[in-house]
């Protein structure tokens, strides 16, 4: 009897240490995840909370939402004020102060944060693509890369690294604007050739169409293909200014004055003009639109074959420019052409990675 008694003590003891031990497992497995559960260093966290807090704050204040085409900033301190965030010491252990830029593309919201830091400040396009390939008194004139050109950075040589891959398509980046903001163009030309614009023409008694890219089937063309875009990846493009002034065939300056001497507003898709194959160029005898040397030191030369250009004849209602294997020229608006997709996304996208070579493209949030 008093064995039996002593294996039931054995069995009381070895199964009280049982319990005591789960309990002490409980109690480290509840530490550990109030530690994993604070602060720490998860900044893309915070900055989709800040995304989400902007929108949340955007929703209860709808005459805050800004106009189609424009933005406003938002900054942690008003977004906490509101309600729609913590103190961000409750995210991150780090001093950090919050922004977001909310842009209106198309109807679209769009949420870009940014996040100073002590240790941490938030990486966007436009830093990383200056920081990767701005040129800075070269000794070598044929060095491609990212130049500065009356207040914008453009894109100029042969092997530049301006890769971008955006809605399962890449591009290349032709220049950021005086607003930071890029234009892009699509390496791949679209699949069917398009008439720039055949109406009739009053001048003419026929249907050779009329340079006016505004009323141009092409425009029409265009909008539609936006339209065809999804909601995820229109959000992301915003609204641009195109280049539709007339060039005489006798004026090939290189200056903006001709092209953008007419503004387009508010454009979402558009194409090249005259201008922007020629300043792509590094070499010094390319003087000229429609210059032969301009397709030397020119990443354009092997990304366009063929292209039409926002830009019409001014000797005529009738003719257009063309951009092919190099050279200008023009043609009759109602001949068909390939053309290449251009459009501008903000330079506040969120960098996630990518050098942008053709292997390894910048990549977007």
């Amino acid at each position: 009897m008093v064995e039996k008694l002593k294996q039931l003590d054995k069995k009381v003891y070895i199964m009280g240490g049982i319990v005591l031990g789960i309990i002490v497992l409980l109690i480290i497995l509840l530490v550990v995840i109030k530690i994993l559960s604070g602060p720490g260093k998860n900044y893309s966290k915070l900055e989709k909370k800040l995304s989400s807090a902007a929108e949340s704050y955007l929703k209860a204040n709808p005459d805050s939402v800004p106009a189609d085409g424009e933005s406003i900033e938002l900054d942690s301190a008003t977004l906490i004020s509101a309600g729609k965030l913590k103190e961000l010491k409750k995210y991150v252990d780090d001093e950090c102060t919050g922004r977001v830029l909310v842009r209106n593309n198309g109807g679209l919201a769009q949420y870009l944060p940014h996040l100073d830091c002590t240790n941490y400040t938030t990486q966007h396009l436009y830093d990383k693509v200056i920081e990767d390939n701005l040129v800075v008194d070269s000794e070598n004139p044929y060095e491609g890369g990212l130049y500065e050109v009356n207040g914008e950075y453009i894109f100029k040589g042969k092997n530049v690294n301006n890769y971008v891959s955006f809605g399962t398509l890449t591009w290349r980046i032709m220049k950021i604007d005086e607003n930071g903001n890029l234009r892009l163009i699509k390496t791949s030309a679209e699949k069917a050739k398009k008439i720039w614009d055949n109406k009739y023409n009053s001048d003419l008694d026929k249907n050779y169409g009329i340079n006016d890219y505004e009323n141009s089937y092409l425009r029409e063309v265009l909008d539609q293909s936006y339209k065809g875009v999804t909601e995820k990846n229109r959000a992301h493009i915003i609204p641009h200014d195109v280049c539709v002034g007339k060039r005489a065939k006798n004026n090939m300056t290189l200056s903006y004055d001709i092209d953008c001497a007419s503004i387009l507003e508010k454009q979402y898709i558009s194409v090249i003009n005259t201008l922007d194959y020629p300043m792509a160029s590094l070499d010094e005898n390319c003087k000229k639109v429609g210059d032969g040397a301009c397709s030397n030191y020119n990443y354009l030369n092997g990304t366009i074959s063929t292209s039409w250009t926002s830009i019409g004849v001014s000797d005529n209602s009738y003719e257009v420019y063309d951009i092919s294997a190099g050279y200008v020229s023009t043609l009759r608006a109602r001949q068909t052409v390939s053309y290449s997709w251009v459009i501008y996304l903000s330079g506040q996208e969120l960098y996630t990675k990518g050098s942008g070579t053709a292997e390894d493209p910048y990549v977007i949030q």
